[in-house]
């Protein structure tokens, strides 16, 4: 089994981060970082209408400073983001998340962003909340049960979750190496293939300023009363 540089190999492609939100911030702060902070970071919380929103993802996310963040609830606001991102200077980052229910990232968007130097990241959440997309990775925690890996890449399409059997007698040694998996069809055919990756690079920044937790609390607050 290879290695798979998660930095590099992944900019400018669409990938699934199944974890928590430290993971999908590790990562993206590691695209970010290897991007040298140039360009724009973009938070998309995508909702259905009437669900109470998660309150703890959002404040957990907030703590982190975007140059923008967008709310979607129909399909014009999705619209909205495609423009945004069209004239926004690049390279661009988007982390889209769901804050209620299943949803689905418009087709019209990623088409228009892929072979573009736009990076989109999806989080999938401990409750099961995901994002849909035709992800081009989906990368997976540490000792990440193989039930949850063939669940997930059964999603992404069919006969790709098979490819996990292959690596199960490998699972324990993987796992012993602080290695973790992820499925990527980056540069190779439509089924893809498995590889490892160290799950614990890049970094999640934790400490609050008394402005940044007055922010988030007054943001938190706001968006109760919506």
């Amino acid at each position: 089994m290879e290695g798979f540089d998660t930095g590099s190999l992944l900019r400018g492609h669409r990938f699934l981060i199944v974890g928590d939100e430290r993971a999908w911030l590790r990562r993206f702060n590691l695209i970010e970082s290897q991007s040298l902070y140039k360009g724009r970071s973009i938070l998309v919380i995508q909702e259905a209408a009437g669900k109470p929103s998660n309150v703890s993802l959002l404040s957990s996310v907030g703590r982190r400073r975007w140059d923008v963040i967008f709310r979607v609830r129909e399909s014009f606001e999705a619209q909205m983001i495609a423009t945004y991102v069209q004239n926004a200077p690049k390279p661009v980052r988007i982390l889209w998340l769901c804050a209620n229910s299943m949803c689905e990232i418009p087709r019209s968007l990623w088409q228009r962003w892929a072979k573009t130097d736009v990076t989109l990241v999806g989080g999938l959440l401990p409750d099961g909340i995901s994002v849909a997309c035709e992800w081009e990775a989906i990368l997976f925690p540490h000792r990440c049960p193989q039930e949850t890996v063939e669940r997930v890449l059964s999603a992404r399409g069919s006969g790709i979750s098979g490819l996990v059997s292959q690596f199960k007698e490998h699972s324990e040694e993987i796992a012993s190496s602080g290695a973790a998996l992820v499925w990527s069809n980056i540069d190779v055919g439509p089924r893809g293939e498995i590889y490892w990756y160290d799950p614990t690079e890049g970094q999640v920044d934790d400490a609050y300023t008394k402005k940044e937790a007055a922010t988030v609390l007054e943001g938190v607050a706001k968006w109760l009363l919506n």
